[in-house]
């Protein structure tokens, strides 16, 4: 992985920390995840409008990565109701990259040196000790930790899919806009299902998290699928996964939360993983 791609992933990480900031600020955490989502829909039109949409040959793609990514967003909002954002979210996302590197590794789409394999395994596991402390210090019970694994495991899916998909049509703008179209739409009628509050709530309190979180999660995520053009799906996913440690520090400026000595131990450990990855 190159200079050029490891600063693009970091850019995305910290535009995904961004996001994730809005909604872990909004005392509205369900709206505030309808409206990130939902606010990609302007600009995934423009993509299309710039680029068209792929060829049918990345329709079952597109399909997969729009159920996907609902099943994601579904089970992350319902985790939130058995644990804290600072508990769930680690585990979820630190279990992704381990689950890639094994995927990866396994059907021999992507050759990882051991230095990269090592650096994966290293952030993932950190990423989730993180969120099991934070489990043992709110004394959360096994629902949430559950709920987050399968999580972990939809953003797994959703990354490969994406990926592979974004390989096949050779633009990940060009993918991405359609695919997110789908999954907005999906979103939509669950949430009219079953958050039809919420729904009502996103148009008169969700207007700075559906713009500008919008705008920051769709702009994250299209680098990240670019930077897979480029390099191996299961290391890019690790270093964007870093995410958790620009969001601690946004906690603990914007939100005076507390970073113990423990998280920054932990975060050491992630950087560590992250130059062995890239030198080894």
């Amino acid at each position: 992985m190159d200079n050029t791609v490891i600063i693009v992933v970091l850019s995305a990480a910290f535009l995904h920390a961004w996001w994730n900031f809005l909604v872990r600020s909004n005392t509205d955490k369900v709206m505030a995840m309808i409206a990130m989502t939902a606010g990609h829909t302007p600009f995934a039109i423009l993509g299309i409008l710039y680029l068209g949409i792929p060829g049918r040959e990345a329709v079952p793609f597109l399909l997969a990565s729009a159920v996907l990514h609902v099943g994601y967003q579904v089970f992350l909002m319902n985790a939130y109701r058995f644990g804290e954002l600072s508990n769930i979210y680690p585990i979820a996302r630190g279990l992704s990259p381990l689950i890639l590197s094994i995927v990866t590794l396994i059907i021999g789409q992507d050759m990882l040196s051991g230095g990269q394999f090592a650096g994966i395994i290293i952030i993932s596991l950190s990423m989730m000790t993180l969120g099991f402390m934070q489990f043992r210090l709110h004394q959360d019970g096994p629902k949430g930790l559950i709920l987050a694994c399968f999580a972990g495991m939809f953003i797994a899916s959703y990354s490969m899919v994406d990926a592979l998909g974004s390989r096949l049509t050779g633009d990940a703008l060009l993918f991405y806009s359609s695919s997110t179209m789908l999954n907005v739409m999906l979103m939509l009628i669950y949430s009219m299902s079953f958050h039809r509050d919420a729904m009502r709530r996103l148009v008169r309190d969700g207007r700075k998290v559906f713009w500008i979180g919008g705008l920051a999660s769709y702009l994250a995520y299209v680098m990240v699928l670019w930077a897979c053009l480029q390099a191996p799906i299961a290391l890019v996913s690790s270093l964007r996964e870093t995410s958790v440690i620009f969001a601690m520090f946004l906690g603990a400026f914007l939100l005076k939360e507390t970073i113990s000595r423990a998280k920054i131990m932990i975060t050491l450990v992630m950087v560590a993983g992250v130059i062995i990855s890239r030198l080894y």
